[in-house]
């Protein structure tokens, strides 16, 4: 009895909270989960989802949030941060998934190599391998295997200093030419998506493209890209072969995503 007296007063409170307290709490508690649905945040502060709406309005308005599928999204979830950052963070899974990765490409075989911090994981990995011919428009990667003894192919174009690739018609008109045993693809996030997504249009009109060259596509990246959202869809899972991620991703989400691509999880 004295639980549910304290639960009550606790949804008294929320419900209680004025307009501002409420757009404050939901921005940190986007900050914190990446993103929310609507119905979500109308349950955790007891109003109902017209009041939520409003509150999203405002604050997609002023810039504080972005609105996303039938929720929102933090901010910073767009903000894309250096890619020595990123190398950094879940090292050790990203570079399981990249040995896991290499298994898949067959001798002196033919692949694309996509922006992205994962991909970029999977290139260290090449550097000390040879026989391979490796397509990118990404920068870092260029650097990494420049000096390798793999054949290494450069998609010139318009520079994106913000995700250090190449993009535009350049790139793309190029792309289409080719065909490639597997493209390796990254994603920034995907959790309000129903596939793979970027933060950048034009970084997403490569990526659909490096799809429709490709025998095989496999997407790589760590389990926190199922916790986010992103900017743009480039492709539908079912377009996707494998998903490989690390054994930190989501069962259940998993589980729901086998039935579109293979998940595989190291």
């Amino acid at each position: 009895m004295v639980k549910y007296i304290y639960i009550m007063k606790e949804v008294w409170k929320m419900a209680r909270l004025n307009a501002h307290d409420r757009q404050s709490q939901i921005i940190e508690l986007l900050n914190n989960n990446g993103s929310m649905k609507a119905t979500e945040l109308a349950d955790y502060f007891s109003v109902s989802r017209e009041t939520i709406r409003r509150d999203l309005n405002t604050l997609s308005e002023n810039g504080s949030i972005k609105k996303g599928f039938g929720g929102a999204i933090a901010v910073n979830d767009f903000t894309t941060l250096p890619i020595d950052s990123r190398l950094l963070d879940e090292h050790d899974a990203k570079k399981r998934i990249a040995r896991k990765a290499l298994s898949f490409i067959p001798e002196h075989g033919f692949i694309y190599l996509d922006t992205g911090s994962t991909t970029l994981s999977l290139a260290l990995e090449l550097k000390n391998l040879s026989g391979y011919t490796i397509i990118t428009n990404s920068i870092p990667v260029l650097t990494t295997l420049i000096d390798s003894k793999n054949h290494l192919i450069f998609l010139g174009g318009e520079c994106n200093a913000e995700i250090m690739c190449s993009v535009g018609v350049q790139v793309i008109e190029l792309l289409k030419t080719l065909r490639v045993d597997i493209a390796f693809l990254g994603s920034a996030g995907f959790e309000q998506h129903h596939g793979p997504a970027t933060n950048a249009f034009a970084d997403g009109q490569i990526k659909s493209c490096a799809i429709s060259c490709a025998q095989t596509s496999i997407v790589l990246c760590d389990s926190r890209k199922a916790k986010y959202s992103s900017f743009q869809q480039y492709a539908s899972w079912n377009e996707i072969d494998h998903l490989i991620s690390d054994t930190d991703f989501p069962q259940e989400f998993a589980d729901k995503l086998q039935e579109f691509t293979n998940v595989i999880l190291v």
